[in-house]
């Protein structure tokens, strides 16, 4: 029986090299992401607590102003997501901190090209062509946030992607960036501000073994508090509905959480993506097991990412032949999800279900 589709999740004009305008939200890392960073408070107890003081001295004591748009690439929208925050300096000067979420399990090893062609675009928009401001670009501080379990192996710089003994002939200087690792850090070290600690953790997939402190952190009656249930809901593979709605009832005692999952799970019904989860839920209530949730989750959570792999390959490689689309539609989701990491980079569509033993060529019966 084929899956049934999920909403897509979109794409907005200001996804195209820079170009400003409301961003559609894509994943969830890409939604919680950005909500963690929309608010100035929060942005400015990012900045205060994962800047270098040597960096953070220079900024005057104002919020930072969220900028609208985008820099990353289209084809790498389904991994990246960023944030470009305008900031004052001491010195009445203004600066730019850009901050690049990286959502790969895995690094890679061309972001600080990447982060070279996504600063550039920051300064062409704006200076705008205009000679005053290309004679006069502000800095910009580039800040990566990389959550992924795996060691950070990348270069902290183009001059060190370089191949070469000798300095003199590095001649392409590339500014370093800093990183904030999450998967390293312990949650003393993620923030001091209770609103961006409890975002941090849910993004360091560390949110159901602090769950209090997170539920404390959270602004109450606010659409962030919702934006962070939805991402347990959709991201955390582990997570037990009952046991979770169970907790919260312990930890909230507004109670209003945990009527918040109940909202959110139905959304996810409406979309397409939480059908399984729903009766897997319901037959695991009936029966009295909790496998029949984990059976209906692990379902919708193969539907939702088949429809993601479906979308992405669309938009790299245009229409699917049939053969692709039946593959897909009854993929296990351990291939959906080896696919989907091949989709990013793979040169062809042949490529993507050949990677890392993936069979097949795409278009064979």
């Amino acid at each position: 029986m084929a899956r049934p589709p999920r909403g897509s999740d979109g794409d907005s004009a200001g996804r195209n090299s820079g170009r400003s305008g409301a961003r559609t939200q894509g994943t969830p890392h890409d939604a919680l992401f950005r909500a963690i960073l929309s608010d100035g408070e929060r942005a400015a107890a990012f900045l205060r607590d994962h800047l270098p003081n040597e960096i953070a001295g220079l900024l005057a004591d104002t919020q930072p102003t969220v900028m609208e748009g985008t820099f990353v690439d289209e084809a790498l929208a389904a991994s990246q997501s960023d944030v470009l925050l305008k900031v004052e300096l001491k010195s009445g000067r203004p600066a730019f901190a850009y901050v690049l979420g990286e959502h790969k399990s895995w690094p890679d090893p061309a972001l600080p090209l990447q982060l070279a062609r996504y600063t550039l675009r920051i300064w062409e928009r704006h200076a705008g062509g205009r000679v005053e401001d290309l004679r006069s670009l502000p800095p910009v501080i580039p800040i990566v946030v990389f959550h992924g379990a795996s060691a950070w192996t990348v270069a902290p710089s183009i001059t060190d992607m370089i191949a070469t003994d000798d300095p003199a002939l590095a001649i392409l200087p590339g500014s370093s960036y800093i990183l904030r690792h999450l998967g390293t850090m312990g949650i003393e070290d993620l923030s001091t501000e209770p609103s961006l600690r409890a975002g941090l953790i849910t993004l360091k997939r560390e949110a159901l073994t602090h769950l209090a402190e997170v539920v404390a952190g959270l602004p109450q009656d606010s659409t962030y508090r919702r934006q962070i249930m939805e991402y347990i809901l959709r991201v955390y593979d582990d997570l037990d509905i009952a046991e979770f709605r169970q907790r919260l009832r312990q930890v909230d005692r507004t109670e209003d959480l945990e009527a918040f999952v109940g909202t959110i799970a139905d959304t996810l019904i409406e979309q397409g993506k939480a059908e399984g989860l729903a009766a897997g839920e319901a037959k695991g209530l009936a029966a009295g097991k909790a496998e029949g949730l984990a059976a209906g989750k692990a379902e919708g959570l193969a539907a939702g990412k088949a429809e993601d792999l479906t979308h992405l390959l669309t938009r790299r490689f245009g229409p699917l032949p049939e053969t692709v689309t039946n593959r897909i539609t009854w993929g296990s989701l351990a291939d959906l999800e080896r696919w989907f990491d091949a989709a990013i980079d793979a040169s062809s569509l042949e490529a993507v279900f050949t990677a890392r033993g993936g069979g097949e060529s795409a278009g064979s019966d």
